[in-house]
């Protein structure tokens, strides 16, 4: 079976998951998980049997707890959008940073890993999914796998981001993103253009030369915002991104 390990590292809490052969020697691929690793965790028994059956190549997966989600997850501050919720502090460039100078060394260092790009990845469900595809844009020389479940493309600015960015430039990364048909169906506010918004960043990504090849959109006719349907795509998109 896998083993969950559980650490702190600087003040940040991580939990690994390490494939079943981990014992035996050999060194893996890593991919960071946004939200503590929740959505791996909601499937870790398919993955093992993805492992077993040799479905999917054994990955190292690294959940880290954030602190503060609306505010390690997002690029740049922004009000709330409503009163009962907290504003967004936007200190996701600090966040990325200290995966990358402090988590991602301690892992690489502790454990068995292929360290490089190609075999480093990062993904996320939500606001987690937009903080792996600002990773994407911003550090794609570290990560060479991005994974996007339901990212929150509704994030005021983003898009524009996204279409402004020279994706020719990017065209090593390999890009998972997947977002469900009811996504923000029935709000009132701007996540109300959850899935146009994903849809509009996909053309831009492949209108400003990313390869096709590169990138798996996937929408699902149906899916809602939970954790049901992100745990369904999360074994789906580290199949493909790791195969």
């Amino acid at each position: 079976m896998s083993k969950w390990i559980h650490e702190t590292v600087g003040g940040w809490t991580i939990h690994l998951l390490l494939p079943p052969s981990y014992a035996g020697g050999g060194r893996y691929p890593v991919v960071y998980i946004q939200d503590g690793g929740a959505v791996a965790k909601a499937c870790s028994n398919l993955l093992d049997h993805y492992y077993r059956t040799g479905r999917l190549p054994e990955v190292i997966l690294v959940g880290i707890e954030p602190h503060n989600r609306n505010d390690d997850y997002t690029p740049w501050p922004l009000p709330a959008l409503t009163a009962s919720f907290s504003s967004f502090g936007g200190h996701g460039r600090a966040y990325l940073d200290t995966i990358i100078k402090q988590l991602k060394p301690h892992v690489d260092s502790n454990y068995r890993t292929l360290a490089d790009r190609a075999n480093t990845g990062i993904m996320g469900c939500s606001l987690g999914g937009l903080i792996s595809l600002y990773a994407a844009t911003e550090f794609p020389h570290v990560f060479g796998k991005v994974g996007a479940l339901s990212a929150s493309m509704w994030y005021e600015g983003f898009l524009d981001y996204m279409t402004g960015q020279s994706w020719s430039d990017r065209s090593e990364l390999k890009l998972y993103m997947y977002v469900g048909s009811l996504e923000g169906i029935y709000k009132q506010n701007i996540q109300a253009h959850m899935l146009d918004y994903t849809r509009a960043a996909v053309r831009a990504i492949l209108a400003k030369g990313y390869p096709a090849d590169r990138l798996n959109y996937v929408e699902e006719e149906g899916g809602t915002h939970d954790m049901l349907f992100f745990a369904k795509h999360f074994p789906e998109a580290l199949e493909w991104l790791f195969t």
